[in-house]
């Protein structure tokens, strides 16, 4: 099988405009877009920048667009004509690489709850198996961030919502330790609830019923 891709190619520090370069390549049915890369980077350009590391649909490093479309390129199989691009929405690094670091990082200065020691005061204590079934329903997420590129709101605001990750953040340390509603009731109160995260995201983590709901005052998941 024959595959034409289109790549989108950007470097912010020597280009003036992003370009999309066109490769064709040949494929096994079945293979995936990460081999796809792979196979663009060993045979025809090692220029070409993207990110990966298990391969094996554990990590979130390899989150990319195909045809308009997140996925991760490790599960996505490749198909006769494609375009690959980066997530939308997020600081960009190079070509598919985004700049992750930037984006997480940006979660703890919006939300400072997340960076805090432990305050007793506020600490669940021992964990009863509806906390621990609370819990397991929040840490599924392989921090892929194709929520914070699909959300609305955070394009809008980005310097002042965390966006669904971080709303998953706070839900996961509110079941551990817990913390005053009035440290999150701003950052909550900025979801629409459009579930456009949940659609996105590969591990089916649904951030209305989870994230939302769990930080809701006196309420359970």
């Amino acid at each position: 099988m024959r595959a034409k891709v289109k790549l989108y190619r950007f470097d912010p520090g020597t280009d003036k405009e992003p370009r999309y370069e066109p490769f064709e390549i040949d494929v096994e049915p079945g293979e995936t877009v990460l081999a796809a890369l792979v196979k663009i980077y060993e045979e025809l350009d090692p220029s070409v920048s993207f990110r990966f590391a298990c391969g094996k649909l554990k990590c979130g490093e390899c989150a990319v667009m195909v045809n308009k479309a997140p996925c991760l390129a490790c599960e996505k199989e490749i198909e006769g004509e494609m375009t690959i691009e980066p997530l939308p929405n997020l600081p960009l690094i190079k070509d598919l690489v985004i700049d992750r670091n930037r984006v997480l990082n940006r979660i703890f200065e919006v939300a400072p709850t997340l960076r805090r020691s432990p305050d007793p005061a506020l600490t669940t204590g021992e964990m009863n198996s509806q906390d621990v079934d609370d819990y397991i329903k929040l840490t599924s997420c392989l921090e892929c961030l194709m929520c914070q590129s699909s959300c609305p709101e955070l394009k809008k605001k980005s310097d002042q919502f965390v966006g669904p990750l971080g709303l998953l953040w706070l839900a996961q340390m509110k079941v551990i330790e817990g913390f005053k509603w009035d440290e999150v009731v701003d950052l909550v109160e900025m979801c629409t609830g459009c579930g456009r995260c949940w659609k996105a995201c590969p591990s089916h983590v649904n951030f209305l019923e989870g994230a939302i709901t769990g930080l809701l005052p006196d309420r359970r998941l």
